[in-house]
């Protein structure tokens, strides 16, 4: 396999990868310790804002400790990915 194809397989592979892991971080609201979405649900229920424990309640979002590195951690994971494909599609058959 010539160089410009095994490049652009790792690309789209480390783009799915990074895109992946991205997906699983918006789908379980890695972001938030407290989201919009939980604040504005307490609301319209009535309550002054969302319970996170007992005796704690959150009139604001809350971003994660983590949020900031979220980014850098999806394309650490592209990277490598795209570094692990290429080196797969390297090796020769035997």
């Amino acid at each position: 396999m010539n160089t410009t194809k095994r490049i652009l397989i790792s690309l789209l592979i480390g783009l799915a990868v990074a895109g992946g892991a991205m997906m699983k971080d918006k789908m379980t609201n890695a972001e938030w310790v407290v989201s919009p979405e939980q604040i504005a649900e307490a609301k319209a229920q009535g309550k002054i804002g969302f319970e996170s424990s007992p005796g704690t309640v959150a009139v604001l979002p809350i971003r994660s400790e983590k949020a900031d590195m979220l980014p850098l951690t999806w394309a650490m994971f592209g990277i490598a990915a795209a570094a692990v494909s290429f080196r797969v599609l390297s090796r020769k058959a035997a």
